[in-house]
């Protein structure tokens, strides 16, 4: 096989990998599956390649739930914390979650849209806020991807605009909860759910399955 064929082999597996997991588990190994799917489909840009390889125009698009501008627009005040959301858990969607601080009450925005983006565009969009600061999907995945692989990472060091990002999902994010689980983890979920189901990245898939059978 060429390289071109060994990565359009890695990519397919991952995909098949996330379709098996589903993407709707939140026991310590599938979310540290998920972060290492995601990252090297998503930040490592393995899914990007596999496009530009198979001659598809542009960007993979990925469809998925955009983070409630009402979120977004808050300077810290209100929300402590609010994720993006979309990924079902056991048969219900999380999303929309925004948590008050000090008992503030507050009615939650609705249900924000479903968006079909461009995957730069969509890794650099918020997928969750934390005391108004905004927090990009591709710093999520990466943090996930890092503190799952080594519990006892440690972030402090770091002190880019990113390293500052992942200190924050590792301390004041982490704080915030749902069924014990971090819920940027949830988010996470939401991501690899979104992979999986957007319409382009399932065309890519099939593009893929008939390149290699053609290659064999």
């Amino acid at each position: 096989m060429d390289s071109a064929s060994d990565l359009l082999t890695s990519v397919i597996e991952d995909l098949n990998s996330l379709k098996t997991l589903g993407s709707d588990s939140t026991a310590p190994a599938a979310l540290k599956s998920v972060s290492q799917l995601a990252f090297r489909l998503l930040v490592a840009r393995d899914l990007q390649k596999a496009q530009t390889s198979l001659r598809m125009p542009k960007s993979p698009q990925i469809k998925s739930f955009s983070l409630h501008p009402a979120y977004v627009s808050d300077p810290g005040r209100n929300y402590a914390f609010a994720l993006a959301g979309g990924a079902i858990i056991n048969g219900s969607r999380v999303v929309g979650i925004g948590r008050v601080k000090d008992e503030i009450n507050l009615t939650p925005p609705n249900v924000p849209k479903i968006a079909t983006i461009p995957l730069v565009k969509y890794l650099d969009s918020p997928g969750v806020m934390i005391n108004g600061v905004s927090v990009n999907r591709r710093a999520l995945i990466k943090y996930a991807a890092t503190k799952l692989d080594d519990s006892d990472f440690d972030f402090i060091a770091d002190e880019s605009h990113d390293g500052r990002l992942q200190l924050l999902l590792d301390t004041e994010g982490a704080r915030h909860c749902l069924n014990d689980v971090p819920l940027a983890y949830y988010e996470l979920l939401s991501i690899g759910q979104a992979l999986i189901t957007s319409p382009n990245v399932i065309r890519l898939s099939r593009r893929i399955e008939k390149f290699l059978k053609q290659d064999v």
